[in-house]
């Protein structure tokens, strides 16, 4: 113990001595007129500024401190550099040897002042004017100690830098504004050790610029050109950034916040980076979709490439692009960036759900889908090589899965579910199936030529049993939300015509359908064919079985034109004219019945109802067998207005009858032949539903009887048959008719009856007379008709 006390002794000794041996070699070498001596006169030279240092400390444990460094601007007015002090903390050691060796410099509170001119030069430009400098010789000068005035070495043998509390202000004259731009980087931290110029060391940076939190924790490797860092920013707001790459927008952007989270590495020309990117809070309107503004977007970048700089050649080994939460992933390599990028690429979407995922993209850039609700999920992978000089001939092939997309419409909710293979400029379906409850269809698509003109679509769509209504129903919805304000310049105005349209697309196909169903309807054994080329749409073929009978039709369009322009012809044969009736105009369903055979060619123009009931023109013929009408409005007025309540169900035998429709009105011309009843139509209906028909009427003699119980009219107004006429006229609309007495028509009927009953008088008076042997038609007779005629027309037409 006495002798571990001893030891003990000896050491604290030796401490003490070393310790005075010390401090008498600093307060000897180190004085503040010799720093102050030395390191003026040294800055002066090497930054070609004026340089102030104000008090200047010497402290054996804290080191040197020089106070209120500043450096000054080229023109003496401003302080580029000013630092409340500045630190150089020395090595003891070397003292021993009568060398002071600062190996530490630490920079309190610095101030920066960093000015771009309007010329683009900056205020440091001059301290860059040496050239290159040369790392060896470089290394051999900075060995080399500077020498006092008194001939005693200081070596500036800096091994760590820090910098703490410092603030760098940037000043921005080339902007071209009365105003310089200004960007503020405060709080900055700063600390490097074991700085060499031979080995790496190690580096941590922080600061706040424009409001966002930098830290950067990294390593160096001067002599090797090399190093790595993490890097980590939050909420960077990137406005302030605007006008250094505004040109490069695709709009104007109102707000955006930036974070990262980086691992970086490079050397010998190659960079490697991983980590993840965030851009929040973005407001942009982008050029190209005025319509359809980013507000509060988020997209998120996770990622791990390298860069090849010497080759231009960029490996994405990982790549995860969020918009709004929405995935997608890129993976491949790019080569020649710099110059002329060539993508090798693969785009994947895993499990999109379109429900959220429509539902986080811009409001305007998808129609307002209403009740449509769309739903399931779609796989998709794309692979892109190519050219970006020519961008719409990058894809090289590729699938997109459909899994149960579906969409709510007319109270039903189809769904498609199936594959779409894609190749270069192709496309074609695998397995596509659209189901709509107990329904399916199978579908086949196949195009081509997609990024030329036209590009060329086929279908083929078959079902054993499908509902058509639904379909276009769905069809309808969408545009129906167009007309109500939505995205694109295609949706037409309130009140204006489709068209002219200008579609780069030849299609064509078939669709076959066992049975379907439309306005309630069965329609059975629908086959249908169509062609779209050069913006006619033409369907040659569209057959099919309906109530009881058959359905045939050709069609074409033309939608080149303002307004289209169409013409059609339209048959039924031998159906029944009751469910035909209720489908197609169900306000008069129940009031027409019998075996219909129908007609007509029609053309015209226009898609607002106005342009379409002035332009629509055409011509047809129908007939029925067997018929019956029945129910309000025509039927029923006539009953009550004859007060014939017998007549509130006419039946025909047969009935015939042709029309022409022109300037919105229907000419029509018919005859129908009942047991009791027999009518013989002519004048004009309007496309509106107003009247101005010519009702020839006949009632069977009992009919007639009962209509005129006196016996005098009737009597009057028999046929050679003893059927009562009616000469009666429609007015008013289909829904409230009026009856009236058709006076021209009555005056003729009465003029005829009375011809008649004179010519029968005379023949039977005097004619008989004058030759009773003589056979009727006979003799004298035939002259004497010819009289009478020319006698009665000069009586009754004058």
């Amino acid at each position: 113990m006495k002798k571990l006390g001893k030891y003990f002794g000896i050491g604290v000794a030796i401490l003490v001595v070393l310790t005075i041996v010390f401090a008498i070699l600093a307060k000897v070498l180190i004085t503040p007129e010799r720093v102050r001596d030395t390191l003026q006169p040294l800055a002066k030279k090497a930054l070609h500024r004026e340089v102030g240092l104000g008090a200047v400390e010497v402290s054996l444990l804290s080191g040197i401190t020089l106070g209120d460094l500043v450096v000054a601007e080229r023109d003496g007015a401003d302080p580029f550099v000013a630092a409340e002090k500045v630190v150089l903390r020395y090595s003891l050691w070397p003292l021993l040897a009568g060398r002071v060796v600062v190996d530490e410099v630490r920079l309190v509170k610095p101030s920066i002042r960093v000015v771009r001119l309007a010329d683009g030069s900056f205020n440091f430009s001059d301290l860059l004017g040496a050239g290159p400098v040369d790392p060896v010789q470089e290394t051999e000068k900075s060995a080399e100690p500077e020498v006092t005035p008194d001939g005693q070495p200081l070596d500036l043998l800096v091994s760590e830098v820090s910098i703490a509390e410092g603030e760098i202000l940037f000043l921005d004259h080339a902007l071209g504004t009365e105003a310089p731009y200004r960007h503020k980087v405060s709080e900055l931290e700063l600390r490097a050790r074991d700085i060499s110029l031979e080995d790496a060391f190690p580096f941590d940076l922080s600061a706040v610029v424009n409001g966002g939190s930098l830290a950067v924790l990294g390593e160096a490797n001067p002599k090797a050109l090399s190093g790595s860092a993490d890097v980590k920013m939050k909420g960077l707001d990137l406005v302030p950034f605007t006008p250094y790459f505004r040109e490069a927008l695709p709009g104007k952007l109102g707000s955006l916040k930036v974070s990262l989270d980086l691992a970086l590495e490079g050397g010998a020309g190659k960079v490697s980076s991983s980590g993840k990117v965030g851009l929040d809070e973005i407001d942009l309107l982008l050029n190209a979709l005025p319509d359809a503004p980013i507000q509060g977007g988020a997209l998120h970048l996770d990622y791990a490439l390298g860069v090849d700089l010497n080759a231009g050649r960029l490996d994405l080994e990982r790549g995860v692009i969020a918009f709004n939460g929405v995935p997608l992933e890129v993976s491949g390599h790019v080569e020649d960036f710099l110059q002329s990028p060539v993508l090798a690429l693969a785009l994947v979407l895993k499990d999109l759900e379109l429900e959220p995922s429509l539902s986080a993209l811009p409001p305007g850039l998808v129609p307002e889908l209403g009740e449509l609700k769309p739903a399931g999920s779609v796989n998709a992978r794309i692979n892109l090589a190519g050219s970006t000089a020519e961008p719409m001939k990058l894809l090289r092939d590729g699938e997109i899965r459909l899994e149960n997309v579906q969409a709510s419409a007319g109270g039903a909710r189809p769904a498609l579910s199936g594959v779409i293979a894609l190749e270069k400029d192709s496309f074609r379906s695998e397995g596509l199936k659209l189901v709509l409850g107990e329904n399916r269809a199978d579908i086949d698509l196949n195009g081509s030529n997609l990024y030329g003109k036209p590009i060329v679509i086929s279908s083929a769509i078959r079902s054993d049993r499908f509902l058509i209504e639904p379909l276009l129903g769905t069809a309808a919805a969408p545009a129906a939300a167009a007309k109500k304000g939505g995205a694109g310049d295609q949706a037409p105005k309130a009140g204006s015509e489709v068209g002219p349209l200008d579609l780069p697309l030849r299609a064509e196909g078939t669709v076959q359908i066992g049975q379907t169903v439309y306005k309630g309807l069965a329609v059975n054994n629908f086959d249908m064919h169509y062609l779209l080329d050069k913006n006619i749409l033409t369907v040659d073929r569209m057959t099919g079985e309906m109530a009881g009978g058959t359905l045939s039709e050709t069609a074409r369009v033309d939608l080149g034109q303002k307004g289209l322009a169409y013409t059609a012809d339209l048959a039924f044969s031998g159906v029944q004219a009751d469910p035909l009736v209720s489908a197609f105009a169900p306000k008069a369903s129940g009031m027409i019945f019998g075996l219909l055979n129908f007609q007509t060619h029609m053309s015209g123009r226009g898609t607002l109802p106005e342009t379409f009931k002035r332009s629509i023109s055409g011509k047809g013929k129908l007939t029925l067998g067997d018929g019956k009408l029945t129910g309000a409005g025509l039927v029923v007025g006539l009953a009550d207005f004859l007060g014939l309540p017998e007549l509130r169900e006419l039946r025909f035998s047969d009935a015939k009858g042709s029309f022409t429709i022109k300037d919105g009105r229907i000419n029509l011309s018919s005859d129908f032949n009942g047991r009791e009843v027999r009518l013989a139509p002519s004048g004009n209906v309007g496309l509106d539903g107003s009247l101005d028909v010519v009702l020839d009427g006949r009632l069977s003699p009992e009919l007639t009887a009962k209509l005129d119980k006196a016996g005098r009219t009737s009597k009057f107004l028999r046929d050679a048959e003893g059927w009562g006429q009616l000469p009666l006229k429609v007015t008013g609309t289909m829904g409230s008719p009026r009856f009236t007495l058709d006076t021209t028509a009555a005056v003729e009927q009465v003029k005829e009856k009375a011809r008649e009953k004179i010519e029968k008088t005379i023949q039977e008076k005097i004619f008989k007379k004058i030759d009773p042997g003589a056979a009727e038609g006979e003799g004298v007779e035939e002259p004497a008709k010819q009289l009478l005629e020319k006698t009665f027309k000069g009586l009754f037409c004058n």
